[in-house]
């Protein structure tokens, strides 16, 4: 049977909240003046009324003592590097291989409520774009109408890493109906293990405004679950604010850091021993994708609303 979705199960082990920290304040805008041709040759020159976003890619990194770059991506491009993601869809197009427990090429699962669409995915202004939006469309895969489309970009057998050090500089949407994540799943196509290293849930069976921070061990059906939070994320970071997100994955620990400061830390020795024996050792692959929760209100949700990453960059550890 096709496994339920990533990251719905509850918490079965401690929980660590968050201290609080602020954004990163070097975003600046500027007005910029365009000059377009029309048909017949004539210049037109357009002030624009929407600044353009400039992303700084100098910023200061935190990346742990002892790592070494070996990837990264600033989404710097006119186009998404197919060499890098596939988007707009949970399969892939070389291979044929699909997300396992998918429900179709553009759901992962009916917890879900946004199909999956190449034109919510996409670069502007330096970055990554992953779109919810509201909307009436028609889809194949699975078949059937649907009230919401969703943004979706994933590495598999493009980009994938056992252990390291992956920072990503993001911002989140906010709104109860929201649920994007930035994720770790296994290459070899079996469910399990699983890095929910950030995932946002405007609303939550253990709160509102919560950001979790999880590892599930083992394979389907057979999952175990061990989840943190930051609770009152977005009161406390502001979604919608630049934030560098990162994760290390060692052999013996996994931490999980907000512009640098640590809000949960795992060790695996404090894993019981039937977990701390499936502590993830194995390629795993990036997943970014915003999303739409089923199960939750619509009060508070802007549309559309965005999930959108500057950079992402992997370390792997010295020897």
């Amino acid at each position: 049977p096709p496994p339920p979705p990533p990251s719905f199960f509850q918490a079965e082990d401690g929980i660590r909240e968050s201290s609080t920290s602020r954004g990163l304040g070097d975003v600046y805008k500027r007005q910029l003046l365009f000059t377009l041709y029309s048909c017949g040759g004539e210049d037109i020159v357009k002030n624009s009324d929407d600044p353009e976003e400039i992303i700084d890619d100098t910023l200061e990194r935190f990346v742990p003592d002892g790592y070494t770059k070996t990837w990264e991506d600033h989404f710097d491009g006119t186009e998404i590097n197919t060499a890098h993601w596939t988007v707009g869809s949970l399969r892939d197009p070389e291979t044929g291989d699909i997300v396992p427990g998918a429900d179709g090429d553009h759901l992962l699962k009916t917890k879900y409520s946004g199909y999956v669409t190449i034109e919510d995915s996409y670069l502007e202004d330096g970055a990554l774009v992953l779109r919810n939006q509201k909307r009436s469309f028609t889809g194949t895969s699975p078949a059937g109408n649907y009230s919401y489309t969703s943004g979706w970009a994933m590495s598999m057998h493009k980009v994938y890493f056992n252990k390291g050090y992956i920072e990503m500089r993001a911002q989140f949407p906010s709104g109860d109906k929201v649920w994007p994540a930035l994720w770790l799943i296994a290459e070899d196509l079996v469910w399990g293990p699983e890095w929910d290293m950030f995932e946002y849930f405007g609303k939550n069976t253990v709160g509102e405004d919560v950001m979790g921070m999880h590892l599930l061990v083992d394979e389907w059906p057979n999952q175990k679950w061990d989840t943190g939070y930051i609770y009152n994320f977005d009161a406390t970071y502001d979604c919608e604010a630049w934030h560098v997100y990162g994760f290390e994955w060692t052999a013996e620990k996994a931490v999980w850091t907000v512009d640098g400061e640590i809000k949960r830390e795992l060790l695996k020795s404090n894993l019981t021993p039937n977990r701390a024996n499936l502590w993830p050792n194995e390629d795993m692959y990036i997943v970014f994708n915003n999303e739409v929760q089923t199960n939750a209100t619509d009060l508070t949700t802007q549309w559309p609303n965005y999930l959108k990453i500057d950079y992402v960059e992997i370390y792997k550890k010295d020897n």
